[in-house]
């Protein structure tokens, strides 16, 4: 049987919770055994040393991370960051510290070189705090637009999936008020074949079905509530038929997603949305702790936690990385599939 390559956990903002849910599935999760981990095992080590100081129970994490694969990019690190980090005794948990600024952007860049050089088959990324690089004086930017960026990926969809539901975001990071402008037929229309092609491909479904969720309340009354439905997003919901694509809509978003009541049948296998809020609000409803978010388009698997760093509990060993494991067995899971095509 082919031996694929390893799996990739970046670290995220070594001041949130993403070092501390790694140790976590370190101690009870096989795959995070076989994974490397992008980061700094220093800050790892002080994570571990920290927590274990309030829970002696963590003490059995250490004989495993110190056999665990750690990719360490100090040599990544303008000089004055590396001598931050490498100077620390404690880790100011729940700050802005700019040099981890520094360091969450190496370790997702050294993933990226390494998978695209296919050392790696698949990363899986712990939450990083865009409010950081610019802390750091880097430009403020996210997970999605790095990888697309790096691994030269033309076309990319951030979708968050569950074991029910999975929405595709047709914009993402977006203030609302500039959501109804960023909207376009040929953005809409390659959302919904992205989504579709990486169903079939990743998901191994054969014919996805796909809705179309609409911008506007009761999917804007023919026009009288805002046209976009009839502008732009029922022409891309017809082109995407005529190129043989199961898409309907565009959907009223309310009546749609109490659709996805675990107690009805759930007709679609993917929601193409239009803004943010409009996609993880049912999500998180549904699946929050065992959802993840995944990029589609790029040409390696990218998955990641459903929730941010969470400053107000890092450090105190309570949180959850249910999350997280998700995120790494859904890694592996589309990963072989990618691998088996």
């Amino acid at each position: 049987m082919l031996e694929l390559p390893p799996i990739a956990l970046t670290m995220g903002d070594a001041a949130g919770v993403g070092p501390e849910i790694i140790l976590a599935l370190l101690g009870s999760h096989p795959l995070a055994a076989q994974a490397h981990i992008y980061g700094s095992r220093h800050l790892l080590n002080l994570t571990l040393d920290h927590l274990a100081r309030r829970d002696h129970r963590w003490d059995r994490i250490k004989p495993l991370l110190a056999d665990a694969t750690v990719v360490d990019v100090d040599h990544r690190l303008p000089d004055h960051a590396a001598d931050a980090i490498r100077s620390l005794s404690a880790l100011p948990f729940g700050q802005h510290f700019p040099p981890f600024g520094h360091l969450q952007g190496a370790a997702l860049e050294a993933a990226i070189d390494d998978a695209m050089a296919g050392k790696l088959r698949a990363l899986c990324t712990a939450p990083l705090n865009k409010a950081l690089f610019d802390t750091a004086g880097l430009p403020p930017t996210g997970h999605t637009e790095i990888l697309a960026e790096r691994s030269g990926a033309p076309r990319h969809v951030m979708m968050l999936a569950g074991d029910r539901l999975r929405v595709a975001l047709t914009t993402t990071h977006l203030p609302l008020a500039d959501v109804a402008r960023k909207l376009s037929v040929e953005r809409i229309l390659d959302t919904i074949t992205l989504t579709h092609d990486s169903l079939r491909r990743l998901w191994r479904i054969p014919s996805p079905r796909i809705a179309v969720a609409a911008l506007n309340p009761h999917a804007g009354e023919q026009g009288t509530m805002g046209d976009e439905e009839l502008r732009t997003i029922a022409p891309a919901i017809a082109l995407a038929r005529a190129e043989g694509v199961d898409a309907s809509g565009p959907w009223p978003a309310d009546t749609l997603f109490a659709k996805a009541h675990p107690e009805r049948a759930w007709p679609f296998d993917a929601v193409v949305c239009m803004y943010h809020d409009q996609a993880l609000i049912p999500l998180k409803l549904l699946h929050f702790g065992r959802s993840a978010n995944i990029t589609l388009g790029l040409p390696f698997v990218r998955t990641s936690v459903d929730h941010g760093t969470a400053y107000d509990i890092a450090g105190r060993g309570e949180a959850e990385a249910g999350s997280l494991a998700y995120a790494l067995e859904l890694a592996a899971s589309l990963s072989d599939a990618n691998a088996a095509r």
